[in-house]
């Protein structure tokens, strides 16, 4: 591969205008994660088709703007999954913590139409389908973080 020692300037700036829609998304996130300490979900509500959306977005498919929220339930259903871990590479044994598979789910709660991603504790591997019903596991004290979103159990 030939490597090129010089360097070009291009006069510019970038349009950030074209960037708002990242700026009014924290804003929505902020609104979300501050309802994640008290143990609530919230969704966006699009006046335009009705889909809600979990996590809530600026903008929807439909052009229009989501604008009501709506409280969600912490139930849901598996529309996909994997296992993951140490145990999925050759050469590590399948024993102890590192033979234990992640399972990693993508799950719609009840009242969305989007779906998000969390780690499906307490099941096995054979046990996991699509269709299958869970529930959050919320932490003791939810500190407002992603993270209080990262397990769910089976129901």
């Amino acid at each position: 591969m030939e490597y090129k020692n010089e360097t070009v300037s291009i006069e510019g700036g970038w349009p950030m205008e074209h960037w708002q829609w990242k700026f009014e998304s924290l804003a929505l996130i902020r609104k979300t994660l501050e309802a994640l300490r008290e143990k609530k979900l919230l969704g966006l509500k699009c006046p335009g088709c009705g889909l809600v959306y979990f996590m809530p977005k600026p903008y929807c498919r439909c052009l229009s703007i989501p604008d009501e929220w709506v409280e969600v339930k912490d139930t849901g259903t598996v529309t996909t999954y994997t296992f993951t871990g140490a145990w999925a590479y050759e050469g590590i044994a399948d024993e102890g913590p590192a033979g234990t598979p992640l399972i990693i789910v993508g799950i719609v709660l009840d009242g969305t139409d989007t779906m998000t991603v969390c780690t499906l504790s307490d099941a096995k591997p054979e046990d996991v389908s699509v269709g299958m019903r869970i529930r959050l596991q919320w932490p003791e004290n939810p500190e407002g973080k992603l993270e209080d979103l990262a397990y769910c159990v089976p129901l």
